[in-house]
C-alpha cells in the first residue's frame, strides 16, 4: 500500500484512471478548446494518474449532446495528442441528468455510453429530489447496469446519512468529487464529504475537472489520517475496476 501520510509526497492519484471529467473540447462546460484539453492532460499526468475517461454533460436543456457528438469530439482530442504526456484516452462516457427526457429514454432502450460498459454515471439538479432518481436506478439494475451517482456531497436537498445508505442499499455507487474536499463547492458541502468519506460510503474518486485551474488546485489536497485511510480502501477498488 501507498502511505498517504508522507511529509514529502502525497501519490493521491497514483496510478488511477480519472472516470469523471470534462476533458473534450468545445461541447459542454468544460474545456473550451482543444488547447485547453492538452493542458489539462498534461496536469493529469502531474497528479499521477494514468488514464482518463472523459465524461460529457447530457442534458438536453443546456448540453444536449448526442453520442455522435462526443464521438466527434473526442476523436478530435485523439488526433491531437500530442508525445508531451503518457496519459491513456482509450475510451469516452457521459455523465447523464436524470430527468423526464432520461426516464422516457430509459423506457425505450439503454444508454449507450458506459464506463466499462458497465457502469453509468448520472446526476441530478442540485436542488431536486431523489424520486426520479430511484426509479432511474430499478430501471437500470434491470438492464444490468449499475449507476454511479456523480458529486453525491452535492446535493443540497439529501442530507443525512440514513438517506445516502438508502440510495446505497438501492443499488448506487458513489463518486467523491476530490475537489469537495478542498472547499471548491463552499463549506457545507466539504463538511458533508468529509462525513460521507468518514463513513465510508463512497466508491469511487474522479476530479469532475472542467479546467486546468481545477487540476492545478487538486495539488493542494492533503488529508487527516482517518480520512486518508477511507481514500486508500477507494483508490485500491477503483485500480481494480478501472485499470
Amino acid at each position: 500500500m501507498f502511505s498517504f501520510f508522507q511529509k514529502h509526497q502525497k501519490p493521491f492519484f497514483e496510478g488511477l484512471c480519472d472516470i469523471h471529467n470534462h476533458l473534450l473540447p468545445g461541447i459542454d462546460d468544460g474545456s473550451k478548446d482543444i488547447n485547453s484539453s492538452a493542458e489539462m492532460l498534461n496536469e493529469f499526468e502531474a497528479l499521477g494518474f494514468k488514464s482518463t475517461i472523459p465524461t460529457p454533460h447530457i442534458y438536453k436543456e443546456l448540453y444536449p449532446n448526442t453520442p455522435e457528438t462526443i464521438k466527434n469530439a473526442f476523436d478530435l482530442l485523439k488526433q491531437h495528442q500530442g508525445h508531451e504526456n503518457s496519459i491513456k484516452i482509450n475510451s469516452y462516457a457521459a455523465e447523464y441528468m436524470v430527468d423526464e427526457v432520461f426516464m422516457k429514454n430509459l423506457e425505450q432502450s439503454s444508454p449507450l455510453l458506459l464506463l466499462n460498459d458497465t457502469y453509468i454515471l448520472l446526476e441530478i439538479n442540485f436542488f431536486g429530489k431523489t424520486t426520479m432518481l430511484k426509479s432511474a436506478c430499478f430501471s437500470l439494475c434491470q438492464k444490468n447496469i449499475t449507476p454511479i451517482l456523480a458529486h453525491p456531497e452535492r446535493y443540497h436537498m439529501i442530507k443525512d446519512i440514513s438517506e445516502y445508505q438508502n440510495l446505497k442499499n438501492q443499488g448506487f455507487y458513489f463518486q467523491l468529487n476530490a475537489l469537495s474536499l478542498l472547499g471548491q463547492y463552499g463549506p457545507e458541502v466539504k463538511q458533508k464529504a468529509e462525513k460521507l468519506l468518514k463513513a465510508g460510503l463512497y466508491d469511487f474518486v474522479a476530479t469532475d475537472a472542467h479546467s486546468v485551474n481545477d487540476l492545478i488546485k487538486l495539488k493542494n489536497l492533503s488529508l487527516t489520517k482517518k480520512l486518508g485511510i477511507q481514500w486508500e480502501k477507494i483508490r485500491e477498488f477503483q485500480l481494480k475496476l478501472f485499470s
